[in-house]
């Protein structure tokens, strides 16, 4: 009989003999029981650390893992349902959106209806005959009632002010309230010239435009009303002041001629502030310059007030800015719940689509454990004395390698 080591030999025979042995396990690959990160440490140890064996090395692991988790029936079945319940969960999540998007389609559609009805309200009163508000009546009379003899009052004032501020020589028998209230103020101004008596004039016209411009911007909107209100107040203080100073210090002149003074006697900012003609001045014109404007604005407004219909339309006019407002809020809700609802629908059709694969990987699984990897890599690497380039290159490798592999 013819046999193997007859046709080949020993040597043949012995090679028959060693194919029978099982091959040693390839020292590469995890070991029985072994760790992710020992893994790391073994692998670095025998690849001397070398960053270009890195990228290969990492293949593998992702291999390795990936292809446990196929093999992993339970595994699987597990990250099925983990899958249906995102998948219901943002159903879910859908219906409560959709049920919001409803609500604010609806409020947008009754604040429609609401302004289609104030607009109705408003043409009704267009057509509607004049009608006096009595209560703005009243305000309105009252208001010229004191506003009139307030005017009278600014008028005498602000005129004696300026001209004996500016023009009059003043004598022994001068004080504070004959200068402030000069009768003849006038008829004295235009005897020694028409310039004179324009520039007198002039003075209460200055001092009621500063109290309209009070009015005109405390019945603006915005927030810098109060700024320029808080500028007019002070424009008119420093004016009075420096009207009291004039007409304080020409007083002490006098003081110092008829001997009631001493002759050296200074009169500054200090003596001014100390002296009860400057301050007599000032409240006499300030004080009820201030009165005058609230009572102007408080007239002003009556008067804006006066038609019944309009306050009436203006008030509807309000609410359907309000309304208009609103709505434009909706809308942007509505936006948003529409970008949520179609970023879920877009979920489910990918969980859908992972549901439907023969094997589901779980990535963030893969991740964790090749982390885990890495991190003997890198251990293993300060062990072999590795210099902080090699290590900054590694770890670029690292973060390179798995968003490939994961993304």
């Amino acid at each position: 009989m013819i046999t193997l080591k007859n046709i080949f030999g020993s040597d043949a025979a012995k090679t028959t003999q060693q194919t029978s042995i099982p091959q040693a396990q390839n020292p590469n690959n995890r070991q029985e029981g072994e760790t992710y990160h020992h893994w790391g440490l073994r692998i670095c140890a025998i690849a001397d650390g070398a960053c270009l064996t890195l990228r290969p090395y990492l293949h593998n692991v992702y291999n390795y893992i990936h292809k446990e988790q196929v093999e992993n029936e339970a595994l699987q079945e597990e990250e099925r349902r983990k899958v249906r319940c995102q998948i219901e969960q943002k159903q879910n999540d859908i219906g409560a959106l959709n049920g919001q998007l409803n609500d604010c389609k609806q409020k947008q559609e009754d604040k429609k209806d609401k302004i289609s009805e104030l607009n109705e309200e408003k043409r009704e009163l267009r057509n509607k005959a004049y009608e006096v508000n009595k209560a703005a009546k009243l305000k309105l009379i009252i208001g010229l009632v004191i506003l009139i003899p307030l005017t009278f009052y600014l008028f005498l004032f602000y005129s004696s002010t300026f001209y004996s501020a500016f023009f009059k020589d003043f004598g022994a028998s001068d004080t504070v309230l004959n200068s402030t209230f000069d009768a003849q103020a006038l008829s004295r101004a235009l005897e020694a010239s028409v310039t004179e008596l324009c520039f007198v004039l002039c003075a209460p016209v200055i001092f009621m435009g500063l109290g309209f411009c009070l009015h005109f911007f405390a019945i603006q909107k915005s927030w810098t009303k109060y700024f320029k209100m808080s500028a007019i107040l002070c424009v008119t203080f420093v004016f009075d002041a420096i009207l009291a100073y004039m007409i304080g210090k020409n007083l002490h002149m006098v003081e110092v001629i008829i001997g009631t003074a001493d002759l050296d006697s200074p009169y500054g900012l200090a003596e001014a502030t100390s002296d009860i003609n400057t301050w007599t001045v000032i409240f006499c014109g300030f004080i009820v310059y201030i009165i005058w404007g609230i009572v102007f604005d408080m007239t002003m407004s009556a008067y804006a007030q006066l038609d019944l219909n309009f306050v009436n339309i203006r008030a509807i006019e309000r609410q359907i800015r309000v309304l208009e407002t609103e709505i434009d809020e909706e809308k942007q809700k509505e936006q948003t719940l529409n970008n949520q609802i179609n970023g879920l629908n877009n979920n489910v059709v990918e969980l859908t689509l992972q549901l439907s694969r023969t094997v589901i990987i779980d990535k963030d699984a893969i991740r964790t454990e090749m982390t885990n990897f890495f991190t003997g890599w890198a251990a293993q690497m300060n062990v072999l004395g590795k210099n902080q380039r090699e290590q900054q290159d590694a770890h670029e490798t690292f973060e390179n390698t798995i968003n490939a592999l994961l993304n």
